[in-house]
């Protein structure tokens, strides 16, 4: 059997350039998005990314922001040895009002093209300061069209939110305004004067974390 490996999934609209400055005490793989088809469920996007892929009972699963979600789906149906979020939402924790009120007005139906869009950069530049690579990060979104965003959104505000079979670890930022914090969780570390994209500027912190708290636990 070959040592445990992390299968490691980005945020919506963005690839696996984000983590560049992420240090991983496994080996990884990183893995890209797919477009959706028309009416895909969640769970069947999730099972047709990850279909293609040797993932093993011990290995772990790393999401950030939609990819922790795509994580703890596919996990609640595959064994694996761990999920481990960034700034995700943990499958245990409510949605933030902004994303209830998206859901009771049903926008997503009838807003035009190209606002869907706005709606999700907006939420990527809060709180967030303008750099190259956050820029950088900006225009890697805008490879996706406008209806991969507004399935995105919709698939959040539905998700039945099923639960893994394995344990989920959480890395917050105490700033992510997108996502809220996890409570009442053994396995939750608080990342302070972090935002949403907490990569950008707290890397260092989180490859100690999966190194010191994380690996420690595997089997």
């Amino acid at each position: 059997m070959r040592e445990a490996r992390v299968w490691v999934l980005p945020g919506v609209g963005a690839d696996s350039r984000i983590f560049r400055n992420l240090e991983f005490p496994w080996s990884a793989t990183y893995l890209e998005w797919i477009l959706p088809e028309a009416r895909e469920s969640l769970s069947s996007y999730a099972d047709r990314l990850m279909a293609p892929h040797d993932i093993q009972s011990h290995d772990l699963l790393f999401g950030y922001n939609f990819g922790g979600i795509i994580a703890q789906d596919w996990a609640s149906r595959h064994r694996v040895q761990r999920v481990v979020l960034l700034n995700s939402l943990h499958h245990n924790t409510p949605l933030r009002p902004l994303f209830t009120r998206i859901a009771a007005t049903r926008v997503l139906d009838w807003a035009p093209e190209g606002s869907i869009r706005r709606i999700v950069f907006f939420m990527a530049r809060l709180n967030s300061r303008p750099t190259t690579h956050f820029e950088g990060i900006i225009e890697m979104m805008e490879q996706f069209p406008c209806d991969y965003y507004r399935w995105v959104l919709k698939a959040v505000v539905n998700w039945s939110r099923p639960v893994p079979l394995c344990p989920v670890d959480s890395v917050k930022s105490d700033s992510d305004v997108v996502f809220p914090k996890v409570h009442d969780l053994d396995r939750c570390w608080t990342l302070n004067r972090a935002t949403h994209l907490s990569f950008l500027t707290h890397a260092k912190e989180i490859s100690t974390l999966l190194k010191e708290k994380v690996d420690p636990m595997l089997s």
